[in-house]
């Protein structure tokens, strides 16, 4: 009976952590997403009687603030489920249109190919050759700080790794039997595509957006931490934390909750993305 049930078990929880990172990333979006609607703040304003109140867990804190107060008075909590929202809603909006725009281009190189092929892939080189960091500040200096145009600097930096994955696996499925008798039987590469080539990508699409989201959520940090990124009223995770390290001496969890939330964040997507990896190849999957 322990033997039978035994199999059971170990498959439960191998797939808790899973469950638990999905759980928790979905009450953070939608924390982020619908206080905000719930309880509209002016960030512009200012309560300099109120300025650098400790936390409900430092001597002289209190729940009325229960992470305390920033240099200008705002209720630092409020302040971060703002910051969380804009990270989390640019980098996802950045990673659709990288997506889209790497998922097109591997499909033309990966289903036309000849000189298609190699112009694209030699593109696709040249974006990998440069770091992300270097083409989204140079970017962000040149377009501006808006969200729009980081949700663009976004996309455009971190489309190649869509692409790459998209090419290599068409090149693999194009050679398999049953699309090479599709063509042998008068199927154009459009037919060939969307019912074929699309639905056997989806899940590593979806497996490759997860892990990749956390790179931008990262790069997006970065940028606003250097001071490229949102500019105030507007707060990001790493405009939070750019600011608060003035104040690492006396009030250092202004600098530390925004920074915990980020890689509390990527583990969290880590884990799910590692979960639908095994999910999607069967040759990741336990044995036992």
């Amino acid at each position: 009976m322990l033997d039978a049930n035994a199999p059971g078990r170990r498959s439960v929880l191998r797939r808790l952590p899973a469950v638990i990172s999905t759980v928790l990333l979905a009450l953070i979006a939608l924390c982020a997403a619908v206080f905000p609607m719930i309880a509209r703040v002016d960030l512009g304003a200012t309560d300099l009687l109120n300025r650098l109140k400790p936390p409900v867990f430092e001597p002289g804190g209190s729940w009325a603030h229960p992470l305390g107060t920033d240099p200008l008075g705002h209720d630092y909590l409020v302040q971060l489920i703002y910051a969380t929202r804009n990270s989390l809603g640019i980098s996802v909006a950045g990673m659709l249109i990288a997506t889209v725009i790497g998922t097109l281009i591997g499909i033309v190189a990966g289903l036309w190919g000849g000189i298609a092929d190699a112009l694209l892939a030699f593109l696709v080189d040249v974006r990998l050759a440069v770091p992300s960091i270097v083409i989204a500040t140079a970017c962000a200096a040149f377009f501006g700080s808006t969200p729009q145009s980081l949700i663009l600097i976004i996309g455009l930096t971190g489309w190649a790794g869509f692409a790459r994955i998209v090419r290599g696996e068409i090149l693999r499925l194009r050679e398999l039997t049953f699309i090479v008798a599709s063509r042998s039987m008068g199927a154009s590469r459009g037919r060939i595509l969307v019912e074929h080539v699309l639905p056997n990508i989806s899940s590593l699409l979806i497996v490759n957006a997860t892990l990749q989201l956390n790179s931008f959520i990262l790069l997006e940090s970065g940028l606003s931490f250097l001071g490229l990124g949102l500019q105030p009223p507007n707060v990001s995770l790493g405009l939070l934390a750019s600011k608060g390290r003035d104040y690492l001496i006396d009030q250092w969890w202004l600098a530390v909750a925004p920074s915990l939330v980020i890689v509390f964040v990527i583990a969290q997507l880590t884990l799910l993305g590692d979960r639908l990896r095994d999910r999607s190849d069967p040759r990741l999957r336990p044995t036992s």
